[in-house]
């Protein structure tokens, strides 16, 4: 085992390695998918709709809105935030099928024809505010005709640009008490004093089913925690009059900056906190007048901020206390916003600090999740690109996962990803991030993070292909089909590019082809056949290697098909001959025929199926016209003809294939004459297979003659 030290770089392998750049660990991927993925708004997975179905209050219309979506495939449905719209939509999708895939979509990033082709109905989730009246118009058709179903979900605002082709429906929720009691009891708290809590009424009057979701939450880990019902109350009203007596008792500025950087880092340790405080006082300019001397002394610290010491550290025990200080300074201190936004994303590279990657990860979420909120996409892709071209490339990785499928700025993120996909001169560490966030991206979008991996394996080297094809992989689990049609469209797009730019992709294609091909069936062979085919013919030079390569590889596992395809191409039936097409083909044949198999003979001639060694004819005239072009063809005769002497039953038509081959140019008759004479020599048993041969194709024809006498008097005589 190697370690090589490039910079701040370390990689540990064996062997000499050519790597650079920061890569995300796995078990922070894994952790980052488990927060995504509990995350509604942004990822919609199979658990995620049996949790929503299972624990859903019907809406007081949701009889009529099934009946509507039934008859015509499509509905609108409007609504507040939190007032259940997208629950409704699911429950009355799986009204209509229990089974039925459902799928956040957008017209504008998805690949749209899929509706059409569909082989399976299928249930859209599109938001309104997303979408473009005409693009829109046409996809809702094409769910009609495919037998699906869509639902456009949004706020009556974002559906008015809509209703020349749809009137919303608005969702009439269920009391939010009733939902908070179903989540309570889905929690497990069936039976518990909290199902009559009287302050539960009180505080969802007027309030949303999301607020009702949101309260049972919060009484379920309180009441884990020991806590009280003030404290729910507190937390499910985001302690905010507690933070506004508190700021307002506490006007100085060093005080608040304590306050803020507490609350932010908890728990830490006292160092810390004024480490932190003192950064945010530098980036909101407020003058330290005495420099460490202005701060409240430590004895004091802790009295200060309404929070408790454990040893040397300063925690907040009030449930969602910490949590809730700057999203209050967000609201109360609107000015105060970018500068506490680039404060935070500071402190998780502060070397003084020295924070740790716990606390860091943490403070990237809290830094994605602000800026999100308040529609800042243009400083996450900023930190994301700082973060992701040096030495902080989980940091990149936390934000962009963190705010790639978000419904407010997840689309002008996702479009930095295409544009950092697309950029050939992209670090390094950047692009196996990007390849990492579309493991993330493809839970919701599948084919929007596919596009992005194939620019990157179209721009990237093999280490970023590597990764590449890991994360295609990863989401080939969740939809192998649309993964394999997705790599067949990359396969045969390389045939428009430029050749050189196109190796990459299908390099990658083939390799992820050839992973998940064993799991379909003869049709999706066929597919890859036709591919492989439409290369060979319109692919640029430079793809041949690989491409030959690949169909090689393939052939250990359809030996059969890839040799017709061989000959197919040798052939050129029903398509004009083009000298591209015959070279490849026999190329392939060539390398076919030296696979031996046990008894080291020739494997393609073993076969049972629908070869006959005559159908080589055309590929062994390609070869002995061009012998220098194909690598294998000494190997490749040399077994042909040790097969032909072993087996007598095959002999016949291995030889007049080749001698068929050969008679039509008198330098390919020449050529296998000398190659029959070197290859008898090598071993005994061999001379019949010559004499068979020669007496075709011996040159000169009296010489042939003579040679046709002998043999026949030879076999009289004996």
């Amino acid at each position: 085992m190697t370690t090589t030290m490039i910079e701040d770089v370390t990689i540990n392998g064996d062997g000499s390695q050519n790597v650079f750049g920061n890569t995300v660990a796995r078990d922070l991927i894994l952790n980052q998918l488990t927060i995504v993925r509990g995350r509604p708004t942004m990822v919609l997975s199979e658990d995620e709709i049996v949790e929503r179905v299972k624990v859903y209050i019907p809406a007081s219309n949701h009889g009529r809105i099934v009946e509507i979506l039934a008859a015509d495939h499509v509905i609108a449905l409007a609504g507040p935030q939190g007032a259940g719209v997208v629950t409704t939509a699911i429950a009355a999708l799986r009204r209509l099928h229990p089974a039925l895939r459902v799928r956040l979509f957008s017209t504008g990033e998805d690949d749209v024809e899929q509706a059409a082709t569909a082989t399976t109905p299928c249930g859209y989730l599109i938001r309104a505010r997303d979408e473009e009246p005409p693009r829109l118009r046409s996809f809702l058709e094409a769910v009609r005709a495919s037998g699906g179903f869509a639902v456009v979900v949004g706020t009556a605002a974002e559906q008015r640009h809509l209703t020349e082709f749809l009137t919303a429906i608005t969702v009439e929720p269920p009391p939010a008490a009733t939902v908070y009691r179903s989540h309570l009891a889905r929690r497990g708290l069936f039976d518990s004093p909290w199902q009559g809590w009287s302050g539960a009424t009180r505080l969802l009057r007027g309030a949303s089913p999301g607020d009702a979701a949101r309260l049972a939450k919060i009484v379920d880990e309180v009441s884990r925690r020991g806590g009280d019902e003030h404290e729910v109350e507190r937390a499910y009203l985001g302690w905010a009059e507690e933070l506004r007596k508190w700021f307002g008792s506490h006007p100085g500025l060093l005080d608040q900056t304590l306050m803020i950087a507490a609350a932010t880092i908890a728990p830490a340790d006292e160092t810390q906190v004024y480490g932190a405080a003192s950064s945010l006082a530098r980036r909101l300019e407020i003058t330290l007048a005495g420099g460490g001397l202005a701060w409240t002394p430590t004895t004091g610290l802790s009295e200060l901020l309404d929070a408790e010491r454990d040893e040397d550290q300063i925690v907040f025990r009030r449930y969602g206390y910490a949590e809730s200080v700057l999203p209050h300074v967000f609201v109360e201190y609107p000015l105060a916003r970018m500068e506490l936004l680039s404060w935070l994303a500071q402190l998780p590279t502060d070397t003084v600090l020295a924070l740790g990657n716990t606390l860091g990860h943490r403070l990237v979420r809290s830094f994605a999740d602000l800026a999100a909120k308040y529609n800042k996409p243009e400083k996450i892709t900023q930190m994301a690109r700082t973060w992701g071209t040096g030495p902080a490339a989980d940091l990149a990785y936390i934000a962009l996962t963190q705010t790639c499928l978000d419904p407010l700025v997840g689309g002008r993120v996702r479009s930095k990803l295409y544009e950092w996909s697309r950029e050939r001169q992209a670090p390094q560490s950047l692009k196996l991030t990007v390849a990492q966030v579309c493991e993330v991206l493809g839970q919701t979008h599948l084919s929007i993070a596919m596009t992005r991996l194939k620019h990157l394996a179209t721009h990237g080297d093999e280490q970023v292909r590597r990764e590449v094809l890991d994360v295609a992989r990863s989401l080939a689990d969740l939809d192998p089909m649309a993964v394999f049609s997705t790599a067949l469209k990359w396969a045969a797009s390389t045939a428009q590019g430029s050749g050189t730019d196109m190796v990459g992709r299908l390099d990658v294609a083939m390799r992820l082809l050839l992973d998940l091909l064993p799991a379909f069936g003869g049709t999706e062979l066929r597919r890859v056949l036709e591919t492989v085919d439409h290369l060979v013919t319109n692919g640029a030079p430079q793809l041949r290697t690989c491409l030959l390569d690949w169909t090689r590889e393939l052939a250990t596992g359809y030996p059969v098909h890839v040799l017709i395809l061989a000959l197919s191409l040798t052939r050129n039936t029903g398509v004009s001959a083009t000298k591209q097409r015959t070279s490849f083909g026999t190329d392939l044949f060539l390398s076919l025929t030296v696979s031996l198999d046990f008894e080291e003979h020739a494997s393609v001639l073993e076969m049972s199926g629908p070869v006959d060694p005559m159908s080589c004819t055309l590929a062994w005239r390609t070869a002995f016209a061009g012998v220098r072009e194909f690598s294998h063809f000494g190997e490749a005769l040399n077994v042909w003809l040790d097969t032909a002497a072993a087996r007598e039953d095959l002999r016949p038509a291995l030889v007049s294939a080749l001698t068929t081959a050969a008679r039509p140019s008198l330098a390919a008759r020449q050529l296998l004459t000398d190659r029959v004479r070197a290859w008898a020599a090598g071993g005994r048993g061999r001379r019949t297979v010559k004499e068979e041969i020669l007496t075709r194709v011996l040159l000169p024809e009296w010489h042939r003659w003579f040679l046709v006498a002998w043999v026949r008097l030879r076999t009289t005589v004996l």
